[in-house]
C-alpha cells in the first residue's frame, strides 16, 4: 500500500514535470468508486484549460492546486499509482492497464506535451474535486497530524499516546492519529524505538514516547527523501528484509544478527525483532462488562451481560419491586444461561446501566 514516502514521490513527480503547465485534454473511464461524488466525464470538464500552480501532500493524500478551482485531492488506496508516458520503457504498453484518467499537459517552448495516467487495479483509490482550500476541507481536515508537517511537541504527543488503550502499532496506523504512517513505516518506527508492536499505548513511559516521537519524524523524513526507493534506504532498516515474511534477503536475519518475527497486530502483519522489542505486561486491556435491561409486560426485566474479552452472554431474569420506573433498582432473584430472545416491547426509557448500579 502506498504510504507517506510513495505519495510524496508522486507529488514531487507532478511538481517536477507538470508545474506551470496548462491541461490540454483529460480522458476518463467510468468508475463510480474512484471518482467521488461526480460523473467521470465531469472530472475532465472541470480540469480542462486549468494551469497547475502548486502541489501539496498531507498524510497519504496529495493535492494538485490550479490557477482556479476546483482542485484535485487524490488518494492511491491499496494499489494506485501515477505513470508518466515519457518514463515508460519501449516494451511497456500505453495507455497502461487499469487507467482511470489520463491528463495531457500542453507543451512548453522546450518540451513536448506531457502525459500522465492515474492507475488503480483494485479500485480503492479516490479522486475528488474540492472547490475550497483542500487542506481545510474533508477528507484531509479529518486526519491527524502529519509527522513531517506538524508533529506535536513532546508533552502533547505523550498525552495523545497515553489517552488511548490500544496496541501501539494500531495507534500508529490510525490516520486520525498520525496521517501518512502505514504498515512498513510503522514497523520501522517501532523497531528503531525498540517497542513491541503489541505494547499498549497507555503503558508507554514519557521516555519511550520521546524516543517514539523522534523515530517517527526520522523514519518518515529518511523514507521521503529516498522517495520510497528501497535501494536508498539505510542497510540496517527492516524494509529490505521483511518481505515474504523473512524468506527473501537475509532469510529473516538482520545485519546485526537478530532474527525477525511476524505477528498480526492491528489487523496487519507486523515485522519486529523479539530480542530487541520486548513486550511488557499483558497483551489485553482490563475486562469490561456491559449490562442492558429491558422490561416486558409482566414487570420482568431481562439483563443482558456481555463480556468484551470472552464474548460470553448471559440472560438474567428477575422481578422488579413496585412500578416500572426509570430509576427503579433491580433486585436479581435468579440467574440462568440461555439464548437471548427478542423482547417485544420496552416501556423503560433507560436501558443501559453500569455494573455498580445493578444492586
Amino acid at each position: 500500500m502506498p504510504e507517506i514516502a510513495e505519495v510524496e514521490h508522486a507529488r514531487r513527480e507532478c511538481h517536477r514535470h507538470c508545474l506551470q503547465r496548462k491541461i490540454q485534454t483529460v480522458e476518463t473511464v467510468s468508475d463510480d468508486l474512484v471518482f467521488v461524488n461526480m460523473a467521470h466525464d465531469d472530472f475532465g470538464k472541470a480540469l480542462k484549460g486549468r494551469t497547475l500552480v502548486d502541489t501539496k501532500r498531507w498524510g497519504k493524500y496529495f493535492v494538485l492546486l490550479f490557477d482556479q478551482g476546483p482542485h484535485v485531492v487524490a488518494h492511491f488506496g491499496m494499489t494506485g499509482d501515477l505513470k508518466f508516458k515519457h518514463k515508460q520503457k519501449p516494451d511497456q504498453e500505453w495507455p497502461p492497464r487499469f487507467w482511470k484518467t489520463i491528463i495531457t499537459f500542453e507543451n512548453t517552448a522546450t518540451e513536448e506535451p506531457l502525459v500522465v495516467a492515474y492507475c488503480d487495479p483494485r479500485r480503492l483509490g479516490r479522486l475528488r474535486l474540492i472547490a475550497g482550500d483542500p487542506l481545510l476541507c474533508e477528507p484531509i481536515s479529518k486526519l491527524g497530524f502529519d509527522p513531517l508537517h506538524n508533529l506535536p511537541d513532546l508533552d502533547d504527543f505523550t498525552t495523545r499516546v497515553g489517552k488511548r488503550a490500544v496496541p501501539i502499532k494500531a495507534l500508529l496506523l490510525d490516520q486520525a492519529f498520525s496521517a501518512g504512517v502505514g504498515n512498513w513505516i510503522a514497523d520501522e518506527i517501532l523497531y528503531h524505538s525498540r517497542l513491541h508492536p503489541a505494547q499498549y499505548s497507555n503503558s508507554l513511559t514519557r521516555e519511550e514516547c520521546e524516543t517514539l516521537r523522534h523515530q517517527m519524524e526520522k523514519v518518515c523524513r529518511i523514507a521521503v527523501e529516498a522517495e520510497a526507493d528501497e535501494s536508498l534506504l539505510p542497510e540496517d532498516w527492516l524494509m529490505t528484509y521483511r518481505w515474504n515474511k523473512g524468506k527473501g534477503k537475509g532469510a529473516g536475519v538482520l545485519p546485526n544478527g537478530h532474527k525477525l518475527a511476524f505477528e498480526q497486530v492491528g489487523g496487519r502483519t507486523s515485522a519486529f525483532a523479539p530480542a530487541l522489542q520486548k513486550l511488557r505486561g499483558s497483551r489485553t486491556t482490563k475486562k469490561t462488562t456491559t449490562r442492558k435491561r429491558r422490561f416486558d409486560d409482566d414487570n420482568k426485566v431481562t439483563v443482558k451481560v456481555e463480556d468484551t474479552d470472552k464474548k460470553t452472554r448471559q440472560t438474567r431474569t428477575t422481578v422488579t419491586k413496585g412500578t416500572k420506573k426509570a430509576n427503579d433498582k433491580v433486585s436479581v432473584k435468579a440467574i440462568k444461561t440461555e439464548s437471548m430472545d427478542p423482547i417485544p416491547r420496552r416501556t423503560s426509557s433507560r436501558i443501559t446501566r453500569s455494573t455498580n448500579s445493578l444492586a
